[in-house]
């Protein structure tokens, strides 16, 4: 939503038939300046490391493969 609020949309051709639906008024764009920074909105990056944690019993017990091999086989019979 921010990047649409900054956003304008110039016409792609000059005259009364080349401005479309969407695009920004005349008043609007008259003094506008351009964008010369890398960054126009900061973009948030998700955490990538996850701190190591001891394994809890829980997660000793189960198994992952048996997990997916059990959902494989339900998706094949089932359909």
């Amino acid at each position: 939503k921010l990047y649409k609020s900054k956003l304008l949309i110039f016409p792609k051709k000059s005259g009364k038939k080349g401005v479309k639906k969407g695009d920004t008024p005349k008043s609007e764009l008259q003094n506008v300046a351009q964008n010369t920074l890398k960054e126009i909105i900061p973009v948030e990056r998700p955490q990538l490391r996850i701190k190591a944690r001891a394994i809890t019993s829980e997660e000793k017990e189960s198994s992952a493969y048996k997990k997916m091999k059990k959902a494989r086989t339900d998706k094949k019979y089932e359909g």
